[in-house]
């Protein structure tokens, strides 16, 4: 720790505004199908606040101590030899060869060093590592920080020994060796000395909302394309209604279909216990007639249950129409009433804005 220091410091410019954010984030919710239909009713949304993200890269020299134990393997060969003596006197002789592995153990230390680069965010900022990483960030875009911006910014000792064992164990495994088969009691440590540590801020913008009982947070990267991830789930929209009526018309559906569907299972369970029961007795008694009708009543059973099975089908597509056809209006009742709810909650939002004009432009 004590020879840590931050050399450099670099900042991503914004490449669009908060305003740009924040109408990205109204568009998102208002093409989202996810999105209930009533959020723009109810949603509280906090102001657009920032998040700096400090993303710590350094070098850093490792020179290393190891100590381990390596088995050298060898192979010792033993040859057995037998006499059989035969009643008439004659006497033969056989051999046979065993090969055992012996594993020799030797003692094994020494030193290393070598360099590597190692990089970490704190903690509290490990939630947006893997959108970060993917964000494509706009690389001529950057400035470098100021003396004074620099030692803003300390790095805690937690993240300092992350990258000394970082460091360490890339060197370790990056310059080390094995002359043997197996190797035990392996330990290294070592000191590492860090140089061309730089911190990067990667800013976000961020808004949150509130949406009966869920909470979310949608980010965004400043620099680059506006990405925008949200964090959170929606809460469910308004189904009861849906629900209640496709309930209704599948119950419908199913008194219609009741006769022919117990058809259908009558055909089925009877030809496959008649099968089973013509085709043993047939095999048992030896009687091709009764194997042979096994297989007819197994064919009329499969055949009724087709048919019968054809005229459910035919029965259900008006119900299955109808519940298609309501599950279309709901949907579309649902982004009516979402884009009336948007166009509300814009003019809301505009009338605000002049309000506050107005009351700035007073005092001029």
């Amino acid at each position: 720790m004590g020879n840590f220091k931050l050399d450099n410091g670099f900042v991503y410019n914004d490449s669009f505004t908060e305003k740009d954010f924040y109408d990205a984030v109204i568009e998102n919710i208002r093409t989202d199908f996810r999105a209930p239909s009533y959020i723009f009713d109810e949603v509280i949304m906090s102001k657009v606040g920032r998040i700096n993200v400090p993303l710590i890269l350094t070098d850093g020299k490792a020179d290393i101590d190891y100590s381990r134990v390596i088995g050298y393997d060898t192979y010792e060969t033993t040859t057995k030899y037998k006499t059989t003596t035969y009643s008439n006197g004659w006497q033969n002789r056989s051999q046979s060869s065993s090969t055992r592995t012996i594993t020799n153990w030797q003692n094994d230390y020494g030193t290393l060093s070598g360099s590597a680069k190692s990089g970490t965010y704190d903690d509290q900022y490990k939630v947006y590592d893997e959108y970060i990483r993917n964000h494509k960030m706009d690389k001529s875009n950057i400035r470098s920080m100021s003396d004074e911006e620099l030692n803003k910014y300390s790095v805690s000792p937690k993240m300092v020994e992350f990258m000394e064992n970082d460091i360490l164990t890339k060197v370790f495994e990056n310059n080390i060796t094995y002359p043997g088969q197996h190797v035990k009691n392996e330990e290294y440590s070592g000191e590492v000395t860090f140089y061309n540590s730089a911190v990067t801020i990667v800013s976000m913008y961020s808004l949150a909302i509130k949406i009966r009982d869920k909470e979310l947070l949608f980010v965004a990267c400043t620099n680059g394309d506006i990405e925008l991830k949200l964090f959170g789930d929606y809460p469910a929209d308004n189904f009861d209604e849906v629900f209640a009526i496709t309930s209704e018309i599948s119950d419908k559906r199913q008194e219609a279909t009741k006769k022919e569907r117990r058809i259908v299972k009558i055909s089925i369970l009877s030809s496959i216990a008649l099968f089973i029961l013509f085709l043993v007795l047939g095999l048992s008694l030896n009687i091709l007639a009764l194997t042979i009708t096994s297989f007819v009543v197994l064919l009329i059973g499969i055949v009724l249950a087709i048919i019968f099975g054809v005229k459910v089908k035919k029965i259900s597509k008006p119900y299955n129409e109808e519940i298609r056809q309501h599950n279309e209006r709901d949907f579309e009742n649902k982004q009516n009433h979402k884009e009336e709810s948007y166009q509300s909650f814009i003019n809301k939002n505009s009338q605000n804005c002049w309000v506050f004009f107005l009351f700035i432009y007073q005092f001029f």
